[in-house]
């Protein structure tokens, strides 16, 4: 850990849940153990029987399981932290904070860390995916962790494909699938304009840190 600099982002992003973020981040922090890195997966948002087979694999330990301590995080002193989901609350055990609040306090402390969200959580982007469908988010991220990234890899995953894994119910229960939201973001024509949208921002915007990694 260098505690005498501020630690790198490394965004996760794409244009809709389902697209692999977590399965990518997590396979890219284990190759970083490989290297010698001291790694901590400190937030998964579920249990993905793929990811686990990963930390497996690669002889990793989750040490928090649905809440974290980031309190015990900074006890391990690691060079790297693994946090899913960065636009979630109440996944701290320590206070009640959103991950994002968690991990500006991770970067303060010289740790590099590895974080998810969909481009349409930050706060100047939400407005523009709103127009598509008129749907919008109860709370945003705050836009300078996309702007202060250090580089943000954007995970393709075709419409038609994460149309078809939203149908076969594998990305979410029952519930989630039968709300209305749900159901107008997984139309394979949002989907497309979601993605489009995507593609657009980044490259216009954050084309000298960006990575396109298609699936």
């Amino acid at each position: 850990m260098n505690s005498t600099s501020r630690g790198k982002l490394y965004l996760f992003t794409s244009y809709a849940p389902g697209a692999g973020k977590s399965y990518l981040m997590v396979e890219r922090a284990v190759l970083q153990k490989a290297k010698g890195k001291r790694i901590i997966i400190g937030f998964l948002n579920s249990d993905h029987r793929d990811i686990d087979e990963i930390l497996i694999d690669h002889h990793v330990r989750r040490k928090f399981h649905k809440k974290y301590s980031l309190r015990k995080i900074l006890e391990f002193h690691p060079d790297l932290v693994v946090m899913d989901e960065m636009g979630m609350r109440g996944r701290n055990r320590d206070r009640k904070s959103f991950v994002y609040e968690d991990i500006e306090i991770l970067l303060n402390h010289g740790i590099d860390v590895y974080a998810s969200a969909n481009l349409k959580r930050f706060e100047q982007m939400n407005p523009k995916f709103k127009q598509i469908t008129g749907i919008g988010i109860r709370s945003s991220i705050p836009q300078h962790f996309l702007d202060t990234a250090y580089q943000i890899c954007f995970i393709d995953y075709g419409p038609e494909q994460m149309r078809a894994d939203f149908q076969s119910g594998i990305l979410f229960d029952k519930e989630e699938m039968d709300s209305k939201i749900m159901q107008k973001n997984f139309q394979l024509e949002t989907l497309k304009a979601y993605r489009s949208l995507c593609l657009e921002i980044l490259e216009k915007q954050f084309a000298g840190k960006l990575e396109i990694y298609q699936r």
